[in-house]
């Protein structure tokens, strides 16, 4: 299936009455593709592209959006909404905040005790890191979009789509070791840089499944969020 043409329906009633016909929990689309990409809107559906190296981590990300309604922590990334969260507004989910009172954080009673609020992390050398990785992504991207349209070999685009998925898969690697030295890994606290915005919205751990991609856990916060959605499903 083309994830560039595959229909998606806003028809919730009618997909509903066709997905209970079996019992289920939670609807996920898997689109047999392997252009890296996904989405998942809260109490809907996700859907993820099953043939990328990133598949599972993708599956993962966007289940969080949908069952629990987390929001991305990422910011360096280019997305098709700009200012997506208001300023002076604190946001609805419960893994970002605008930190427009301290006294009443959201995840105040996971907060540890020896980090500040607002967080300090490397924030500077981790921006120019990726930043420069996005722009060398979007070159490799537009490279590959290039061959397709002009008709190349299909061995030369083959080289082309591994070559961007090695220097893709080595630029993940080299974001989790880079967090992992970070001064406060592993600990709750309130990081500048989420929600798609570099400044002004904040994450509460450096490192999360909605922040950057691979092989990691939820944060605690979002892990709490999840906990409190399967709790509501039991009662």
């Amino acid at each position: 299936m083309d994830s560039e043409r595959y229909l998606l329906t806003e028809d919730n009633k009618a997909l509903r009455d066709i997905a209970a016909h079996t019992p289920y929990d939670a609807l996920m689309i898997m689109v047999n593709h392997k252009r890296y990409g996904g989405g998942g809107i809260y109490n809907f559906y996700c859907s993820f592209c099953a043939d990328t190296q990133f598949c599972e981590y993708i599956f993962i990300h966007e289940f969080g959006h949908s069952f629990s309604g987390l929001a991305d922590e990422y910011y360096t990334s280019s997305v098709a909404y700009n200012e997506f969260y208001p300023k002076g507004i604190e946001p609805s989910e419960t893994n970002i905040t605008a930190l427009l009172d301290p006294e009443k954080l959201k995840w105040k009673d996971l907060v540890d005790k020896d980090v500040a609020l607002p967080t300090p992390w490397e924030k500077a050398a981790y921006d120019e890191m990726d930043y420069a990785w996005q722009e060398r992504r979007r070159k490799m991207n537009d490279q590959i979009a290039e061959l397709k349209k002009k008709g190349a070999p299909p061995a030369e685009i083959k080289k082309a789509e591994q070559a961007y998925a090695r220097k893709d898969r080595e630029h993940s690697q080299k974001v989790d070791e880079f967090l992992k030295k970070s001064r406060y890994w592993g600990k709750v606290g309130v990081y500048e840089g989420a929600g798609y915005s570099s400044q002004g919205l904040y994450r509460p751990m450096v490192d999360c499944i909605m922040f950057s991609k691979g092989s990691k856990p939820f944060c605690k916060v979002c892990e709490v969020a999840i906990r409190k959605v399967i709790q509501h499903y039991l009662e």
